[in-house]
Parts: C-alpha cells; structure tokens; sequence
C-alpha cells in the first residue's frame, strides 16, 4: 500500500479500537440521516417541500461523509472547504422550514446569497463562515492555513499529514457538534411534512444527550 494512505490506515485502526465509541456515534447520525432521506422520498408522501428539503439533506449528507473522509487523512484543515457549503444546508433548511413556499425560489435558481440566507433566519455562523471563507476555502499563506504543512522545529514541510490521535479525537466532536445541527434541522422539517414521528424524535434526543457525554471530555491537545 502507498505511503499515502499510512495517516488513513492509522486512523481507521483507531476508530475500530480506542476511538470506536466515538466512530460509532458518527455512524448512528448518518444512520438517522439516510433514515430521514427515505422519509422525505418516501413514495406517496413525497411533495415539493419535501424533495427540495431532501435534496438540501442529502447534499449535506455528502459534504458531511466527504468531511470524515479527509479527516481520517489528517486533513482536517482541508476538510474546512466542505464544512462552509455544510454550514449553508444547515441554514437553508432553517430557511425554507420557516417559510415553505421558499422552495419555490431553489427550483428557480433564485434563492438569496448563503450571507442573505443567514441574516434571514438570524444565523449565528457568520464568523465561522468568514474564517472558512478566509482559510479553508480559499488559498491563503496566513498561520491558520499553512502552520500543519510545517514542522516548525526542523523547518521541514509535511507533505504527509502525520498521524494524530487527539487531533482525530477533536475533529470527529467537531463533525458530530455539526451533524446534530444538520439532524434537528432536518427533523423540524420532517414534523413539517407530518413525517416526525415520537420515536424518531426520541432517539434524536438520545444521541445527542449520549454524544454530548462522550465528546465532552475531548483533550484540546
């Protein structure tokens, strides 16, 4: 096997041994996120709503799956380039559950800017998004962007992103902080549709009191 993958080979030993709590936990929310999916296409129940919202889900669904990838490649850094688009489904499907007939503006190609977009639902991820925006998105030589291509005590660049357990530990509770968002958005879209039922709505609730407990003790490093 190529050297390349040694970062991702160590990474998918770790989620399989000492982080497999963790892994699982990032499992159960794509589990409910396909499981929502099925929901908004179901045959016989499907609308427009919920096609334009399950379209919305699910390209967040793909970002969010592209996000882990790089992370378990140590490219977490990388991975900032998929969060800011992931950050705009969240906050669209807060934008269209607030209004529905909204939907109409996506099938013709006349939905507001992603800034617009959160100023309407009163978003709080502006500074977040501008940071993206400014050091994940675009090539930038700031501290922020190029610091983990350095090894600053030998000079030498890392042109293979090392292996780092707390590093992968940090990034998954980030990505799960960020798939709850993506889960309870979904979820107030679903109970839209008369689609949410109580035992969707409780096993939400479980897996975010259960990764709340397992992520909060994450090391910073």
């Amino acid at each position: 096997m190529h050297e390349i993958w040694n970062t991702r080979t160590n990474a998918m030993s770790a989620i399989e041994s000492e982080l497999q709590i963790e892994a699982n936990t990032i499992y159960q929310t794509f589990s409910l996120l396909d499981e929502m999916l099925g929901m908004f296409n179901s045959p016989g129940k499907a609308s427009t709503f919920s096609r334009v919202v399950g379209l919305t889900l699910l390209k967040g669904r793909c970002l969010a799956q592209g996000i882990f990838s790089l992370t378990l490649d140590g490219l977490a850094q990388e991975a900032g380039a998929l969060l800011r688009p992931l950050i705009e489904c969240i906050e669209l499907l807060r934008y269209f559950y607030d209004n529905p007939q909204r939907v109409d503006e996506a099938l013709e190609e006349r939905l507001p800017s992603a800034g617009e977009i959160a100023k309407l639902i009163h978003g709080e991820s502006k500074k977040l998004r501008n940071y993206l925006n400014k050091h994940a998105s675009h090539i930038s030589f700031a501290p922020e962007s190029m610091s983990h291509m350095i090894d600053f005590e030998s000079g030498d660049w890392r042109v293979f992103q090392p292996f780092n357990e707390k590093a992968l530990r940090r990034n998954i509770s980030i990505l799960f902080a960020v798939l709850v968002s993506l889960l309870f958005e979904s979820a107030n879209c679903l109970d839209y549709c008369a689609l949410l039922s109580d035992s969707l709505e409780d096993r939400l609730s479980k897996l975010r009191e259960s990764g709340l407990a397992i992520f909060k003790e994450i090391p910073k490093e």
